[in-house]
């Protein structure tokens, strides 16, 4: 699979995961994670805009980049779980805790996603760009953990 399509992919999980974030926080009745929510989403729709960017610059600068180390059903894999996350939140089949659990699991996954896109880009500002989503991810992972904890 090309790396473009790689891309097309991974901002396909962004605008997921951010309209996933997005659902939840209006549905919670809990004021201060329904905030820290919203936040997450926002900063999705930044992880999507950099993704923008970077497929703008691979098709300007397609030398800048190696093969994916990813494949296609990996990425596809995300999407379901996404998908299947994002019917549960709008068919209120989750209770919170499940809900944030089903968070991290995606952010989990979303990480690997960026680190294993790192792996093969060749030009240094994209592999910080790749570094930083995947930084990103795992500082969501640490802030559903502690909205977890403050449950308890």
């Amino acid at each position: 699979m090309s790396l473009a399509k790689i891309i097309i992919l991974a901002i396909e999980l962004e605008n997921m995961i951010g309209e996933i974030y997005r659902l939840a926080s209006n549905l919670l009745p809990e004021e201060n994670i329904g905030r820290e929510l919203a936040r997450l989403a926002d900063e999705e729709q930044q992880h999507l805009n950099l993704l923008r960017n970077s497929r703008n610059y691979l098709a300007k600068a397609p030398e800048a980049f190696g093969q994916p180390a990813i494949s296609e059903e990996e990425m596809l894999l995300g999407i379901k779980k996404a998908q299947e996350v994002l019917a549960k939140i709008e068919n209120r089949k989750l209770l919170l805790p499940q809900m944030l659990e089903e968070l991290k699991e995606l952010e989990r996954g979303f990480e690997k996603i960026h680190l294993n896109t790192l792996i093969e880009v060749q030009d240094e500002s994209l592999k910080k760009l790749f570094r930083l989503l995947a930084g990103e991810d795992k500082k969501h992972v640490e802030r559903l953990s502690a909205l977890l904890e403050s449950l308890q």
